[in-house]
């Protein structure tokens, strides 16, 4: 046999153990029978004080491993997937079981969960149900007083214990915090009553404990109820200070409990870096019984002793070591071979026990992990069959990429949209990656990639928009378009814009034709006069009608400009000069301060603009007056103003003016109803057009004195480069210019 090949034999324990034990064990009660004689006659007080040392050294072991232990469940609790989301919404219906089933795998009495204020969001708490352990719920007590939270809160620590008060008694708890993207969004703590704090301190231990509060005052003991030993162990406070002053020493006393002495030593109770208070060990003072009568036994079991200790060596070999042993090693090979349900029922009274008590407690865990995982495979394809449902249901196509730019869920609806066309020609894979424009959150881990594209394939025209999705990790995991059918909505606009394009040049009032009308005689010439204010009248109204679709404040900026605003104004006030003088009316412009510019859409500021003047024009008598003036500059606006002396309004009718499609009744100051065309919508799409240029509006107006439009508008800072401006020869106040793109 090769030694690559070389395999360990099995050798039982009885072999490995058992012999050496027996051997081993002969020897030593022999030499320990002789020994037991020599010491007993010496004074036997060290050893019992040695044992109190060795304990208090043992215990305090045991309450480092016990806090490790306690911390440890804290953290996994924290770390168990959705909690940190159920806490963040405050879902205690959705921390209940998850609460409850780490409390039982752990064996814990109790788990509580706070939000960051220290405000209880659910908590489960062990209670004794006859024979039966259930676990009551318990949601919003405020815990922020508490020293074990404030640690975690003020001092950020990563654990803390602490005693708290519940409705089963005082429990000791271990806090850690519950942290979500490096962020604190809560608390965890999980307790133990003391009961079962000091029985696991205890152990195999013959010292009784007791535990003393921060106070000095008996909290718990195992040696007899609290109500009847409190008096005969309470705890001076000098002894008290004197054991908190040196935590790493005993304090040692002898006390009368029951009429029976004791040897008692106290010690600092240190629980994780936390001192909880004080703990108390106490053996009875045996010491003088044994030096009396150990020289009288010490010869007679020295025989006695030697066999009892083989036959009660074997006896307990067998039943502490062989036998359970094997029960373990049949449990582990029936799970092998896939018997979940195996179990050893042994409790943790020795190693051997511990480990097949451990070893049942996988099994059980991994079970409920097993029944978790079945459920909740259950539950995903009861989900996933919905969402599919749902989008089978949308009136729009749905389409679901992965991060590579493959398609994960399509529903019927965007196969019908998509019909046999690759989704490379149609460019849904650019969608798979970042889009360079600005995201918008649409909802958690939801996001906007850019705007909305108009595809156009097969004679129809679709719609598609893009959002990357995240998971909780902020990881990007794929990518959801949207595609909606726009053809009817397409065909209509363009349908619309043509027929208001055609309807546009079909009563378009040529400018040459203005002049000439002075050469008619007077009736004709007040016929053209009104033919051709009724004609700017209804182009204005075809312009309303385009308007009604009036593109939103970012579409407005990308044509904006840098803009002369002298020159804007003495442009608008030229164009509206023929209507103004062929309704009897002056039209003047006044400029206190010049050379201001903004930043604005030169198309639809003239006519947001132009249609003040418009309405100026209508609502004054012949023989008026109208002015176009720019005032000056405050806070970063150019102000400026339209007023007449017309008519006016009431003012029950000014908080209206600028709603659309509202019309008031202006009247003469004979009372008479002054009729004018238009829509009922030129002052609020006016009003849309300055907002959204940054700009600000107002009416004031009285009836029979006029009506003034204030407006401002913000000015641009001044630019790297040279505006042009119009040369000298122009002379805008006696023509109409039109501006150039390339000089604005």
């Amino acid at each position: 046999m090769t030694v690559g090949s070389f395999q360990p034999r099995y050798i039982s324990l009885r072999w490995r153990l058992v012999l050496p034990l027996f051997i081993a064990t002969i020897i030593a009660v022999m030499a320990g029978a002789y020994a037991l004689g020599q010491r007993l006659t010496q004074a036997a007080g060290a050893p019992q004080i040695n044992l109190l040392v060795q304990t208090g050294d043992g215990l305090r072991n045991r309450s480092n491993e016990l806090y490790e232990q306690m911390r440890l469940e804290a953290q996994r609790v924290a770390f168990t997937r959705g909690v940190a989301d159920a806490v963040r919404t405050r879902a205690a219906a959705e921390l209940h079981p998850i609460l409850e089933s780490s409390a039982r795998l752990a064996n814990l009495d109790s788990i509580i969960v706070t939000d960051e204020q220290a405000v209880e969001v659910t908590g489960v708490l062990r209670v004794e149900q006859q024979s039966n352990v259930a676990y009551t719920v318990s949601t919003d007590t405020d815990l922020h007083i508490q020293s074990v939270v404030r640690a975690v809160l003020d001092e950020h620590s990563v654990g803390a214990a602490g005693l708290l008060r519940t409705p089963s008694g005082l429990l000791l708890y271990t806090a850690v915090p519950l942290m979500d993207a490096k962020q604190l969004v809560g608390i965890v703590l999980v307790g133990r009553t003391l009961d079962n704090v000091l029985a696991d301190l205890k152990t195999d231990s013959m010292a009784d404990l007791a535990l003393y509060g921060s106070d000095g005052g008996l909290l718990q003991t195992t040696t007899h109820p609290v109500d009847s030993t409190a008096s005969q162990l309470t705890l001076s406070a000098d002894v008290f200070n004197q054991t908190l002053a040196v935590p790493d020493q005993l304090t040692l006393r002898s006390i009368q409990l029951n009429n029976q002495a004791y040897q008692a030593a106290y010690s600092s109770f240190q629980f994780g870096s936390q001192p909880i208070g004080v703990i108390a060990l106490f053996l009875p003072d045996s010491v003088p019984t044994i030096a009396q009568t150990g020289q009288q036994l010490g010869g007679l079991t020295l025989a006695a002793v030697a066999g009892a200790a083989v036959i009660a060596l074997f006896i307990a070999t067998y039943f502490y070591v062989i036998h359970p042993a094997g029960v373990v090693t049949s449990a582990a090979e029936s799970l092998t071979a896939g018997n979940s349900f195996v179990r050893t029922g042994m409790q943790p009274t020795n190693e051997i026990a511990a480990a097949g008590h451990a070893l049942d407690q996988y099994a059980d865990y991994v079970q409920e992990r097993q029944d978790a995982l079945r459920a909740s495979l259950r539950r995903q394809r009861r989900e996933s069959e919905y969402l599919l449902s749902v989008l089978e249901s949308m009136p729009d196509g749905v389409v679901v990429h992965d991060q590579n730019g493959q398609i994960v869920v399509m529903n019927e609806k965007a196969r019908v949209l998509l019909g046999t066309q690759p989704e490379d020609k149609l460019g849904l894979r650019d969608f798979s990656t970042p889009s360079k424009s600005a995201v918008h959150p649409l909802a958690p881990g939801l996001y906007t990639l850019g705007d909305p594209r108009r595809l156009e394939f097969d004679g129809h025209m679709v719609s598609a928009q893009a959002a990357a999705l995240f998971n909780i990790s902020d990881e990007r995991v794929g990518t959801l378009v949207v595609l909606r059918d726009i053809t009817r909505e397409v065909r209509r606009a363009q349908i619309h814009e043509a027929m208001l394009k055609r309807l546009s040049n079909e009563v378009q009032l040529s400018p040459q034709s203005a002049p000439q009308m002075g050469v008619l005689p007077s009736p004709m010439s007040e016929v053209a006069h009104d033919l051709g204010r009724h004609s700017a009248a209804l182009q204005k109204i075809i312009f309303e009608m385009r308007e009604l679709t009036m593109p939103d404040a970012p579409q407005m900026r990308e044509a904006q400009h840098p803009l002369y605003l002298d020159t804007l104004v003495w442009v608008i006030a030229n164009e509206w000069r023929q209507i103004a003088t062929a309704a009897n009316l002056s039209l003047e412009v006044l400029i206190e301060e010049r050379g201001l510019f903004i930043l604005g859409d030169e198309r639809r500021l003239r006519w947001a603009i132009g249609n003040l003047v418009d309405n100026a024009i209508k609502y004054t008598l012949p023989g008026g007056k109208l002015t176009l003036e720019i005032n000056g500059e405050s806070d970063g606006r150019a102000l400026m103003r339209v007023r007449d002396n017309g008519v006016g309004i009431v003012r029950e009718e000014i908080p209206h003016l600028t709603t659309r499609f509202y019309r008031g009744t202006p009247r003469t100051t004979d009372g008479d109803i002054l009729h004018v065309p238009g829509t009922g919508q030129g002052l609020y799409v006016a009003k849309q057009v300055i907002e959204a240029h940054g700009g600000l509006l107002q009416i004031k107006s009285k009836v029979g004195i006029g009506t003034a439009v204030y407006f401002a508008l913000p000015v641009t800072a001044s630019v790297s480069y040279k505006l042009p401006v119009l040369p000298h020869e122009f002379d805008l106040e006696g023509e109409t210019v039109r501006l150039k793109r390339n000089n604005l």
